[in-house]
């Protein structure tokens, strides 16, 4: 069994962008590798899910670091200062939500300062002395095949390129997102810090065995990029779906009450307005569908577009509910007579193909799709079963969801036959592709290794 040194920021018990790396953790011992786990200290958060641990393979090592971030050098002064003097009384009567939000709008403001400014590549970069040092002591005590990395945040993937300078061992940078252009993370603020992104990108690459991408345009874009590196370095292999997630009791169709889910955060570029103004239209066009419509946004939706809600006067329809387990999203998913997909139409959004669309094709329902031209645009055509809208363009909407009522309201819920198209993005088959290109890197001639 050849050993795997995983270095992954987001891991269990945190609830965001685990499970790539847990799936390919877990079906990956069948194709003769075994995972090491080198992660963070969970950070205090209300979504810890300790849950998503059970997919490691059994016996799986797993290393923690400290980090020097915000979130966790606030928790430490928040416990000195309890440890101290105590925990600061409120006075009867009186609220301290305005300083609070005023107190959370500057430290978002100094926080988007230092991304741009200082926190290169991203502001997890004070992970990286702790998590480089323990991985040298990691691998001066046992020796690791390979070493893979994955993004965001792209700080593992210098770690994994510092450690494969070092150690001669390696590695394959596993790219969830896209780095230079990414339209949420990436706002260089000079020129200057815009050429130290791409030189530490390029160092990255440069360091790798193997750049796998989530998608084809990121790898398109690695390829147009990078014409002096080797065709055969970069390699797609998609997120997927695990048909094992997917086993719930018997969900019983609602007979009178359409409903649309979206599952997932609701921020950034990410608009519902068009979708609402489309939703409206439809009530102007038949009241009737005011009763029998519910849509439910499950996990968690920012300022403004909570607001729009109200604004559209939809607030009998829409509801908003918290974050829930990844099993429990699933279910909701099945459950559910149409699933919402929304993605902006900004500059670098045509490499998004998120897990989560996969997982709606695995539940099985009618898909609205309110995608500019690209990756999820490009899958939801291959996939052929729902409709399919521009994200900023309320009639084209409209018509899209008119034809999924239209279809509820003469035959019920819709359940989709089983679709071979899907079958090529199980985890299983998209791990076989993973190790097949570490098996492919470990033969080929090893660099000779530089004292440790």
């Amino acid at each position: 069994m050849r050993r795997l040194l995983i270095i992954s920021y987001d891991f269990p018990p945190s609830s965001i962008g685990i499970w790539r790396t847990l799936k390919f953790c877990h079906y990956m011992t069948e194709f003769g590798w075994q995972p090491y786990i080198l992660t963070v200290k969970p950070a205090p958060s209300s979504r810890w899910d300790e849950g998503p641990l059970k997919e490691l393979p059994r016996g799986t090592e797993i290393r923690r670091t400290e980090a020097l971030e915000r979130a966790r050098v606030a928790h430490l002064l928040r416990k000195a200062k309890a440890t101290l003097i105590g925990g600061s009384k409120r006075e009867p009567g009186r609220s301290n939500q305005p300083p609070a939000q005023n107190a959370n709008s500057i430290l978002r403001g100094a926080m988007e300062f230092l991304r741009r400014w200082a926190f290169i590549p991203d502001e997890r970069i004070g992970w990286l002395p702790f998590a480089y040092a323990k991985a040298c002591t990691w691998m001066r005590e046992e020796k690791f095949d390979a070493v893979y990395t994955t993004s965001f945040p792209a700080t593992a993937h210098v770690i994994g390129a510092m450690l494969a300078s070092k150690f001669r061992v390696p590695l394959l940078s596993d790219f969830r997102d896209i780095w230079i252009g990414n339209y949420v993370f990436y706002h260089p603020a000079t020129r200057f810090h815009d050429r130290l992104h791409r030189r530490l990108e390029r160092f990255v690459v440069n360091e790798s065995a193997c750049v796998v991408s989530a998608t084809r345009q990121i790898t398109d874009d690695f390829l147009q990029r990078y014409l002096d590196a080797p065709v055969e370095k970069f390699s797609t292999i998609t997120n997927g779906f695990d048909d094992r997630d997917f086993i719930f009791p018997d969900v019983v169709p609602g007979k009178d009450v359409f409903t649309i889910a979206y599952v997932g955060t609701m921020y950034g570029a990410t608009s519902p307005r068009w979708f609402f103004e489309a939703v409206s239209e439809v009530m102007r066009a038949d009241p009737a569908w005011r009763e029998k419509m519910r849509i439910r946004f499950v996990g968690s939706m920012v300022e403004p577009y909570r607001s729009m809600i109200q604004e559209h006067a939809l607030g009998d329809i829409v509801t908003v509910e918290d974050y829930v387990a990844h099993d429990k999203a699933l279910q909701i998913m099945a459950e559910a007579d149409v699933l919402l997909l929304i993605v902006a139409d900004v500059p670098g959004s045509h490499v998004m193909l998120t897990q989560k669309v996969f997982e709606y094709a695995a539940a099985r329902r009618p898909i609205l799709g309110l995608v500019p031209d690209g990756a999820a645009r490009d899958f939801l055509v291959e996939l052929n079963e729902g409709e399919i809208a521009p994200p900023d363009n309320a009639p084209a909407i409209a018509t899209a969801l008119k034809k999924l009522l239209k279809a509820w309201d003469e035959g019920g819920r819709v359940t989709l036959p089983e679709n071979p198209i899907i079958g090529k993005y199980h985890r299983r088959v998209l791990t076989q592709q993973l190790c097949a290109e570490l098996d492919r890197i470990v033969r080929k001639p090893s660099r000779s290794r530089r004292p440790a």
